[in-house]
């Protein structure tokens, strides 16, 4: 595994647009991880706003201890990245 890899777990709205439940990506923060993931997976550019923040469709948190909304938030390397759609029911 790459030293800069992150886990990427896919549930609810995130998983059934991916089409896979995990994934590993690249990336030192937040952002760059997402970038990674959605070049992986093209069905959650909407992860996106169209003003490059994180979509208000999505829910992403770092090994599940809080909610991240600030894509230059770092990202460690070994972590577990959550990516979950915001509408009800997940």
């Amino acid at each position: 595994m790459d030293e800069s890899a992150v886990i990427v777990e896919l549930l609810g709205l995130a998983r059934h647009r991916a089409a896979c439940t995990e994934l590993t990506a690249g990336g030192r923060t937040v952002g760059e991880v997402l970038n990674s993931v959605v070049r992986a997976c093209p069905g959650l550019r909407d992860v996106f706003a169209a003003d490059g923040s994180l979509s208000r469709r999505y829910l992403v948190s770092i090994d599940g201890e809080r909610f991240i909304d600030n894509l230059s938030d770092s990202c460690p390397a070994g972590a577990r990245l959550l990516i979950l759609g915001a509408d009800p029911g997940g």
